[in-house]
Parts: structure tokens; sequence; C-alpha cells
């Protein structure tokens, strides 16, 4: 699934802000040292927790994405592990300070409730889960039923989205046009579907997994979400 996607994810997200978003989740672990980083993807986060004194290791389910954050690591000159792992098979990693699951880990999965659990049973007691997802409001008005498009001078990618609400999902269908000698163009496409959850369905399952204290903000906000944020982050202490 992500075999074409992770040779080219960074390219399409270099306006994410990743140096003020890692600074948001540092002020959610605070002293806490010992963590996972749950879905790492190109290994980001990984690499920007362990620069900043954590002692982290990134896990995620594709080979692809982690052959790429080894790559950045190694380019960034940052000794960080990574291993491949689905964010719901944590029983080798306890105990933890900390994990975090960062950009629509969460999204990703259709039930996250073994994960909430599994999180909980990894972590020391006064651990912290910090993740984040889309909202149901960014699923079901800006990426549902949409087609985005953007182009580099190597790749073109056109981005469709079909929404399911029965299935309460965005199925993601991801065609890109590679460039090739004598400017000829190869397609390969990815296909994905991320899953609605609302904020409140998060918050109940995170206290039937045990979590007893749980707070949520808007996307580097210093304040309680709203009905029109597209990105709401999750801390869940145990």
């Amino acid at each position: 699934m992500y075999e074409i996607l992770s040779e080219y994810y960074d390219k399409f997200m270099a306006d994410v802000p990743y140096a003020e978003w890692t600074d948001y989740i540092v002020k959610i672990l605070g002293d806490r040292r010992r963590g996972r980083d749950a879905g790492c993807g190109t290994g980001k986060f990984t690499v920007a927790l362990k620069n900043a004194g954590y002692d982290v290791t990134g896990s995620d389910l594709s080979p692809e994405m982690l052959t790429k954050a080894a790559e950045y690591a190694k380019k960034s000159g940052t000794d960080v592990k990574f291993v491949l792992q689905s964010a719901d098979k944590l029983e080798d990693a306890r105990p933890l300070d900390f994990i975090t699951a960062c950009c629509d880990v969460v999204n990703y999965l259709k039930n996250p409730t073994k994960f909430f659990r599994r999180a909980y049973e990894a972590l020391a007691p006064g651990g912290v889960l910090a993740f984040d997802i889309s909202t149901a409001y960014k699923l079901r008005n800006i990426l549902g039923n949409n087609v985005f498009t953007e182009s580099t001078d190597e790749v073109t990618y056109v981005w469709e989205n079909a929404l399911d609400e029965k299935r309460r999902a965005v199925d993601m269908r991801l065609t890109f046009f590679i460039k090739q000698a004598n400017d000829y163009y190869s397609k390969r496409t990815d296909e994905q579907t991320q899953y609605i959850h609302e904020e409140e369905e998060i918050i109940r399952d995170l206290r039937d997994a045990g979590f007893n204290k749980i707070t949520t903000r808007g996307f580097l906000k210093n304040r309680r979400p709203t009905e029109r944020d597209e990105r709401i982050v999750f801390a869940a202490y145990k």
C-alpha cells in the first residue's frame, strides 16, 4: 500500500510544521524519557524526539516507510532504532513512559480500541499516550468526495477521495505520474482508507482501555477543539 507513497511522501508533506508540532508534543511528554513513536512513517517525529533528548524507538507496519525513516535518520546523523510493527502490537516495548502516534495514525484504524488497550498495558504508571486525529468535520467536508492534485518536476499526483457514510470511511486513491527518461511518465497507484472517529467516541474508548485522565486540544492550540477544527490532539494518562 505504501510502496509508491513512501517514495514521495515527504515531498508532498513539505509544508507540515514539523518543528512546531514536535514542540507541542514535547510539552505533553515533559520529563518522560523512554517511548515509542507508533506509526512513525518516514521518521520525522521519531528523529525530532530523539534529537530533543528522548529515548525513542519508531515503529511502522510499512517496510517501505521504515526504509525511508532509516535513510532520514542516517542523513540527519541521528542514532535511532526502527522496528517493523503495527500500532496495536506493543508487547515488546513495555514499560514505556510515553507513546506517540502522530499524523492520522488512529484514523487508519477502523477500531482503535485494541491500540488503546495495548498502549495502556505498555505504559508505566504516569505514562502518556499522545496522538492526533483528522476530525470528522475534515474527513466529511474537506477530504470526502474531493480531488486534489500537486506536481513537482519529477512527479505529479492525483488524490481522489470517496466518502462512505455507511462505513464511516474515506477511501483514498492516489495516482502518481512519475517522470522517466525522454519525458515519458509511468503511472502507479496507492490506495488507503481513513476512518471517521468522533471526539467523544475516542474519549470513551480511552476510558474503557483504562486511561483515567484525558485532555483534548485543537491542533497547535491551547484551547478545547471546536466543531470546525480539522485536527484534534489527545493526551491520555495512565
